[in-house]
């Protein structure tokens, strides 16, 4: 691999490690200062190529303000269904990313 190949994928693990580390520290920020409230699990969807299913589980709820979102679920689990009604916490800043209270 010649020098500006190396470059490319070395740029490319920069931007990889700060997706994840910006995703970590947005879960915490969730868990510490997150706003908790009720919500219903309002779509599931398959994300996943023909031969993979890999869901993405979204929730509406309403903010403390009384804006109504629909947001992720970034740590759903596969029990959940469409209609079920869920205890989560969001980001009060980046209203659409939640977590279920468990």
């Amino acid at each position: 691999m010649d020098t500006k190949g190396m470059i490319l994928w070395a740029v490319l693990l920069v931007i990889c490690a700060a997706v994840y580390l910006a995703s970590l520290r947005m879960k915490k920020q969730i868990e510490e200062i997150g706003i908790e409230t009720t919500g219903v699990i309002s779509r599931i969807t398959d994300v996943g190529g023909p031969d993979e299913i890999d869901l993405r589980y979204y929730a509406r709820y309403r903010t403390e303000d009384g804006e109504e979102v629909e947001g992720i679920l970034s740590n759903s689990g596969s029990d959940l269904e469409e209609g079920q009604q869920v205890r989560l916490k969001y980001h009060p800043k980046y209203k659409t990313n939640a977590r279920l209270v468990r």
